[in-house]
């Protein structure tokens, strides 16, 4: 009897053994799916967040800060020049080069033979580049300005035609600066980045003109005047109610314009269709690296 009773306790202590050890077997296998699980949360939630900041990123660089905004048809050559593209020429016509990108990126593109023939050039002019996954704006430069032609997107295609004449056609944009600009020496600032930015040719300032108000009221002390001529008569260099800045006039020739208006917290710039596209990319910087202080 003595040896069944110790055959039984053996046997109640083993069977709380292999209970014991499922449990244990079961808890480590609820840590592991716990904590595989928590390890996956944050990737699924960076996930998230990466996939929510694309379309922000995206909204931020297509916010147009000019006036009058792109058209539909301006953003899409826009999108196009910004598009990747191969180039393997050999001594090909520019014509036929120009062509191949029209089909393949989808946009007019149109070659002025009058513009060229002014400089002495052709449709026929030899195109020499081989370069990979480049932006087309990009490959274009290096197509078009070793021969002193360029490109402009102008009456609905996009333009090829000569430095010199581009160069001459100006158009005219209003640039929202007023969370940049609160004084007149934050606009003057700005105004100076923009001309010392060698982002285009700018016509040369009138020196000594004032306005009938500057002539009446001499200028205070303390009141900055721009560098290159004309004059800002606002006490404290600050911008009141009522009060305007001085316009500042300009020479006859080529060139582009400033002009500060006031009341609309903006600068209206005459400029080439590059330039205008550089002073963008500038003005965002700008702003980029305010913001990131």
């Amino acid at each position: 009897m003595s040896w069944l009773r110790n055959q039984n306790k053996l046997a109640a202590i083993l069977c709380c053994l292999a209970v014991g050890c499922s449990t244990l077997v079961a808890t480590a296998e609820e840590k592991k799916k716990s904590t595989i699980s928590d390890a996956k949360k944050p990737a699924a939630q960076a996930m998230i967040a990466f996939e929510e900041a694309v379309p922000q990123a995206q909204q931020k660089k297509s916010q147009q800060r000019f006036l009058p905004a792109l058209t539909q048809r301006e953003l899409k050559f826009q999108k196009a020049l910004e598009e990747e593209t191969d180039c393997d020429f050999a001594d090909e016509p520019l014509s036929k080069v120009m062509a191949l990108f029209s089909e393949r990126h989808g946009i007019p593109i149109l070659v002025s033979g009058n513009d060229l023939g002014e400089e002495g050039l052709t449709l026929e002019e030899p195109v020499n580049l081989k370069v990979e996954k480049l932006a087309l704006q990009d490959a274009l430069s290096l197509i078009l300005e070793p021969i002193g032609l360029t490109y402009l997107v102008e009456h609905g295609v996009l333009k090829v035609t000569t430095i010199i004449k581009a160069n001459e056609k100006l158009m005219l944009r209003v640039y929202p600066v007023g969370d940049l600009c609160r004084t007149v020496e934050d606009y003057l600032t700005l105004e100076s980045a923009l001309r010392n930015a060698d982002l285009g040719d700018w016509r040369p300032r009138k020196t000594g003109c004032l306005s009938e108000k500057s002539k009446s009221q001499p200028q205070q002390a303390g009141s900055p005047a721009p560098a290159g001529g004309g004059f800002f008569n606002i006490p404290d260099g600050k911008f009141k109610g009522g009060e305007s800045v001085d316009p500042l006039l300009y020479e006859e020739g080529v060139g582009g314009t400033i002009t500060i208006v006031q009341q609309s917290h903006a600068l209206l710039i005459t400029q080439t269709y590059h330039a205008h596209n550089a002073i963008v990319d500038l003005l965002t910087q700008i702003r980029e690296a305010r913001t990131s202080e």
